[in-house]
């Protein structure tokens, strides 16, 4: 029962689909090397933290077919580029580049950290400067009637 369940086991890990593998080759060298260089440069689509080489998902699989094409016809890396940002926006780059459209992304981060820290200094300036003023004498029957109030026993007394 053992050898039984131990070769289910064997055979079931021996199964597992083949992920990621693109099983086209480029006639040349040179072709190869762009287009794996290419395939690792763009985002799947659907996965989103995945290039396309090392996605299974079908439209990662038909967009590695379309630079394929796109190699054999000649085109340059920026073409390719160029029209796969067209198709799917700026969104499928690993890494995007910085612009002014999307410098925000970038700054936003630096600026609400900015206000952040301003306003806690506007905050704890005004804190100190209001116990500045504060010269009247602290009653310490006050601070006791407050103490005694809050007990569990006077609750109970009541």
């Amino acid at each position: 029962m053992l050898l039984a369940s131990a070769l289910a086991v064997i055979l079931a890990m021996a199964a597992r689909p083949a992920r990621a593998i693109d099983p086209t080759h480029m006639p040349t060298q040179q072709l190869e090397a762009r287009y794996l260089a290419l395939t690792h440069e763009f985002r799947c689509p659907v996965c989103q933290s995945e290039s396309l080489a090392d996605s299974d998902a079908e439209v990662a699989g038909e967009i590695r077919a379309q630079i394929r094409r796109m190699l054999l016809a000649g085109e340059s890396n920026r073409q390719i580029r160029n029209f796969l940002v067209s198709r799917y926006t700026q969104f499928i780059l690993l890494k995007p580049e910085y612009s002014l459209r999307n410098a925000w992304l970038w700054l936003a981060p630096v600026i609400l950290l900015l206000i952040g820290v301003i306003l806690a200094a506007r905050i704890i300036h005004a804190r100190s400067a209001l116990v500045a003023q504060d010269l009247e004498p602290v009653d310490d029957d006050l601070i006791l009637d407050s103490h005694r109030d809050s007990s569990p026993k006077s609750a109970a007394q009541r």
